[in-house]
């Protein structure tokens, strides 16, 4: 079962979405573009925002807009983002954008890309934050 991961069978639990998620997120704060929450102890002191470095919602949104792009691309296909935007925001209600925009079978150029995955820029996807009600589970299942 080789191949372009758009012909592969998957159970479809949003594992390839994670990876590009965390990858994007950690290049991303590496190259000093986003800074992201530390994990783990609390920081002693507030991150200094260098120019042009993006925190909080906006670096978030550029994780996930890039990220949605990349796994697009990497796919082969567009999906629903659904799990892209799980692994950005954590859990959330999720309006996809519009198909035609992350279309990797036309081409675009590093200057349009930028552009579309810019906090507020091309994709037109909503997100709304929630929680789940105190004391309900989940339990997920792969049937086939």
């Amino acid at each position: 079962a080789g191949g372009h991961a758009a012909e592969v069978h998957k159970t479809g639990l949003g594992s390839s979405a994670a990876l590009t998620t965390s990858l994007v997120a950690s290049l991303l704060a590496h190259c000093g573009v986003v800074g992201l929450p530390a994990i783990g102890p609390a920081p002693t002191s507030a991150p200094t925002a260098a120019k042009g470095k993006l925190f909080d919602d906006d670096a978030i949104a550029l994780v996930h807009n890039t990220a949605q792009y990349c796994h697009c691309v990497a796919q082969g296909k567009i999906g629903s983002g659904f799990d892209v935007a799980s692994a950005s925001y954590g859990c959330c209600r999720y309006t996809r954008f519009s198909p035609s925009l992350l279309d990797a079978s036309k081409p675009k150029s590093v200057a349009e890309v930028a552009s579309l995955v810019s906090p507020g820029g091309g994709l037109d996807h909503q997100i709304k934050l929630w929680t789940l009600p105190e004391g309900l589970s989940m339990v997920v299942g792969d049937v086939r």
